[in-house]
């Protein structure tokens, strides 16, 4: 279940992904809750969500084809330092009384730039650390480190602003992002087996495409993975909705949603990670499984009356959530080829982004227009459909599943 873990260079990327989902779930948090400070609209909150994912739509291109060209630790160690300084112009500026809603699009624009660059990379350094055999239980952990950040993150996030004040998480994340730059600096550049790791080696992004184009699973695995999220996955966003708008708690109950979530994911993570060891593929039938299975949860999780019932509900949501999203990347890590890996996971994030940042939007419409249960039992309704509709069509034409 842990077999990656028993490379020196895992550990160190494996507590890299932690910290950075950490402070990433963390930051997410408190742009929500600003914003829904700032205005009291769902659907203001849906166009900050749709502007925080909106330069990974075509930035994460170029984070692809950096992590198939250049040296992955300098570039991830800069990533690190430049995270550090938005932190503290956000908290600066926070404590100042300078920060309105537009100047807080323009610098979450400029992190999520940074940021589309670095995912890819991450992503690529992950699988390159470890062996053939293990990649798929990498994978497996990798959405781990996600989700422990989720229930990390979200718990300090909204622990902060509710003991101080929405700027106080910034400065705690700007720490973070030093403790980052020292575990990368400490890899171990020799124990990488890729050859020539580091170099800069030619390849257009036409060749991954071409490459995609010949694997049509991989490519309904990433649609699916896009509309999925977009719809309402994005925790994040709906969880806000419900606590503010709904049970009307303050930001600490963010804290009990991530503990739920989160808690869920790990067991999720854990159950995919079991799955992909070494002989075991990842299929499309789970995937479109897990799928229905996140969308039944998630549908009555709209009709819960009390906070606990739905912090119970989101989190048993997220398990199944959990196995497909790791299904997902599973089915794209055990087909990219090692040369142009990076540019692969650039395109399936970019994909990813796309339905991401038009879900947001959406979701914030219909919070504002119909209602925040109304819009969360629409994602979990369309999923359903979706996941139930392409099994039966996956049952009826058995196609293969696996590379």
């Amino acid at each position: 279940m842990f077999t990656s873990l028993k490379f020196f260079n895992y550990r160190l990327v494996f507590a890299y992904s932690t910290l950075m989902s950490v402070a990433g779930w963390g930051h997410a948090v408190s742009i929500d809750w600003l914003v829904l400070d700032l205005t009291h609209s769902s659907a203001a909150l849906g166009k900050m969500v749709g502007i925080q994912l909106a330069p990974y739509i075509f930035i994460s291109l170029v984070g692809g084809a950096i992590a198939d060209r250049f040296n992955k630790r300098n570039f991830l160690m800069l990533v690190c330092a430049i995270n550090t300084g938005f932190a503290l112009t956000l908290f600066y500026l926070y404590h100042t009384g300078h920060l309105t809603y537009n100047l807080l699009a323009l610098i979450v624009v400029l992190h999520g730039t940074v940021n589309a660059m670095e995912s890819p990379v991450r992503n690529a350094l992950s699988l390159e650390v470890v062996h053939e055999e293990n990649m798929a239980n990498a994978m497996g952990l990798n959405s781990m480190t996600f989700n422990i950040g989720r229930l990390v993150g979200t718990l300090i996030a909204g622990f902060l602003i509710a003991r101080f004040d929405n700027g106080a998480p910034w400065l705690a994340f700007s720490v973070m992002s030093v403790l980052i730059l020292l575990l990368l600096s400490r890899l171990r550049i020799d124990e990488i087996s890729i050859a020539q790791f580091g170099k800069a080696k030619p390849g257009k992004m036409i060749d991954a495409v071409r490459f995609i184009q010949k694997k049509p699973i991989i490519f309904f695995s990433m649609s699916l993975a896009a509309i999925f999220f977009g719809l309402g996955m994005h925790f994040g966003q709906t969880s806000s909705l419900m606590v503010k708008n709904i049970f009307l708690k303050d930001a600490s109950y963010l804290g009990f949603i991530g503990i739920a979530v989160a808690g869920g994911s790990v067991i999720g993570s854990a159950l995919a990670s079991r799955w992909s060891v070494p002989g075991h593929d990842p299929q499309l039938s789970t995937l479109l499984k897990s799928g229905i299975l996140v969308a039944i949860f998630w549908m009555a999780s709209s009709f819960a009356q009390n906070f606990w019932l739905y912090a119970t509900l989101a989190g048993i949501a997220s398990i199944f959530h959990l196995t497909f999203m790791v299904t997902s990347n599973g089915l794209v890590a055990a087909s990219a080829p090692e040369d142009f890996r990076g540019r692969i996971y650039g395109i399936y994030l970019c994909i990813f982004y796309i339905g991401s940042c038009a879900g947001g939007l959406l979701v914030g419409a219909l919070a504002q227009s119909l209602g925040v249960r109304e819009a969360i039992f629409f994602g979990g309704a369309a999923t359903f459909c979706i996941s139930g509709l392409s099994l039966i069509w996956l049952r009826t034409k058995a196609e293969p599943t696996s590379r």
